[in-house]
């Protein structure tokens, strides 16, 4: 019967970390209680991260990777693309509901992360899933379903900007009306601004 290969220490850190985080949040873990958890030493942890604030940057980008794994596989799907952009929220809202770093750091959460640590996250993540919606349009574009003459860096913006209010209404519980009413809508505004004319 042959052993597990261990982990390599970057990995074993991240996940260490991970667990530090989540559990009392980024300002009350330290190094020491990273590498413990990792069964490593600090040597180890500057060999391969330069700060606590570089370890949970690569803690959030292991867990946005998971998220866009999810989200790149529902959006290669065979629905239109505006259903695929409602899939896409539904996702979100509940992966960020259920990972509550990436919800602290994109929408702030003192408790768990400190605010210059929470913007750079936020900006990975915003710029992760614009890139995402980005490729979503051109594909579009490309099977014409999608007007050409949209501007796709543009219309990726908004339509994040639309989105994560929906998902933070969502996840904050402000929405003033029922999410799946809410999704409908942004199917229908979203739908009619992206066909092409005359379908």
């Amino acid at each position: 019967m042959s052993e597990r290969t261990p982990a390599p220490p970057d990995q074993r850190l991240v996940a260490a970390a991970e667990a530090q985080f989540r559990r009392f949040g980024y300002k009350r873990t330290t190094i020491d209680d990273i590498t413990a958890d990792a069964g490593t030493g600090k040597g180890s942890l500057y060999l391969h991260f330069e700060s606590k604030q570089a370890v949970y940057m690569a803690v959030v980008e292991a867990s946005l990777e998971r998220f866009v794994e999810s989200a790149s596989r529902l959006l290669d799907g065979p629905e239109p693309v505006p259903s695929r952009l409602r899939s896409l929220v539904e996702l979100t809202i509940q992966h960020y509901g259920e990972d509550e770093l990436l919800h602290a750091s994109l929408f702030g959460r003192a408790g768990l992360v400190d605010g210059d640590v929470a913007r750079m996250a936020a900006d990975v993540q915003r710029t992760r899933i614009r890139d995402l919606l980005r490729q979503l349009l051109a594909t579009g574009q490309r099977e014409n379903s999608v007007r050409t003459d949209i501007d796709v860096d543009a219309a990726a913006a908004v339509l994040f900007e639309i989105g994560w209010a929906v998902v933070r209404s969502a996840l904050e519980g402000d929405s003033q009306i029922p999410l799946e009413r809410a999704l409908t809508t942004l199917n229908q505004i979203v739908g009619l601004g992206l066909l092409p004319r005359g379908q």
